[in-house]
């Protein structure tokens, strides 16, 4: 996180480092993008206690290769929603590093936990499935299909897998696979986990590829204060709400990513959510404010968004 002048000066050298060392390789690089597409902002930022975190932007992009696939590195940058004790709402500053590559086609999420990992995991959970490990007892196993993860986590697959440095979280979503919280964020780590993550798409059975049913269509409607992990049920999943981060969402600029505040406050009136009108709804603008866990407004109903998913356009494959 970016703390006084000190600390930004810092924090620019590295970046000036990182950047030298990124184009020597003959990769590109971005000082700042617009967040990456909402069901990985997700996967990876969703926050401590349900969804609280808004993503803001990226920062330090990199876009390269290895071997035949190409890859996207980046520090995700977002702000969580909170308030002090007088109730005035603001957003303190949450970041993780993330590698993703895309995957060549379909496959059902499944989220693989690093149980070495030495970052906070912001990541959203999944239900826990069985057997809840991997063979060799570092990855705890997440998902909705259960015959895709024991398909999947063969030995040669697991021998990859391992290979990472300690990092939050493997997860297979909207079409890619994404490596995300690992503590380093330099060229060597970035190489090695992009390699690793090449290496495990070449290890998924060939009859996995195109597998799909609805427990992976991406659908889900918002779940304002539901709790993750075993008690995260498909219908309660966000997966692209249309809504503004409490309010965040108007707060920073993506191209102030790299350099936005520790924290930001904000006015009563402008922490205020406002939501499209669901198809069927009757006419008018449903606003609903929060102020600390309390929720001001007409409950609304959600519909059930779907978006880009885990689903590829073809035929759909049996589970």
């Amino acid at each position: 996180m970016i703390f006084g002048k000190r600390k930004r000066e810092e924090a620019a050298q590295r970046r000036a480092t990182l950047r030298h060392d990124v184009t020597s390789q003959g990769w590109s690089w971005n000082d700042a993008q617009p967040p990456c597409p909402f069901e990985l902002a997700e996967a990876s930022l969703r926050g401590e206690h349900g969804f609280d975190i808004w993503p803001v932007g990226l920062s330090e992009v990199i876009d390269g290769s290895v071997e035949k696939r190409a890859f996207r590195a980046a520090r995700l940058i977002g702000y969580r929603y909170s308030t002090t004790n007088g109730g005035l709402p603001y957003g303190d500053r949450r970041e993780t590093t993330g590698v993703w590559l895309e995957l060549p086609a379909s496959l059902p999420e499944l989220r693989m936990v690093d149980t070495l990992a030495t970052e906070k995991d912001l990541g959203l959970a999944l239900p826990p499935l069985e057997p809840s490990r991997t063979a060799d007892g570092r990855w705890q196993v997440e998902g909705f299909v259960p015959a895709f993860a024991t398909d999947l986590l063969q030995p040669a697959f697991v021998e990859v897998l391992s290979s990472l440095p300690p990092l939050s979280a493997v997860v297979i979503r909207a079409g890619v696979i994404l490596a995300y919280g690992s503590r380093d964020y330099d060229v060597p780590t970035i190489r090695a986990v992009a390699h690793t993550l090449d290496a495990l798409l070449d290890r998924v059975p060939a009859s996995s590829w195109g597998r799909a049913d609805a427990l992976v269509a991406g659908v889900g409607v918002f779940p304002n204060h539901d709790a993750d992990g075993p008690r995260l049920v498909l219908d309660r999943r966000l997966v692209h709400p249309d809504w503004k981060g409490y309010g965040l969402g108007n707060k920073i600029p993506w191209q102030e990513a790299p350099d936005a505040p520790s924290n930001v406050l904000m006015k009563r009136s402008e922490a205020i959510d406002r939501w499209e009108a669901p198809s069927g709804a009757r006419p008018g603008l449903n606003v609903s404010a929060h102020v600390g866990s309390a929720s001001l407004g007409t409950a609304t109903p959600r519909g059930i968004p779907t978006v880009a998913s885990t689903l590829l356009p073809g035929p759909r494959g049996d589970s």
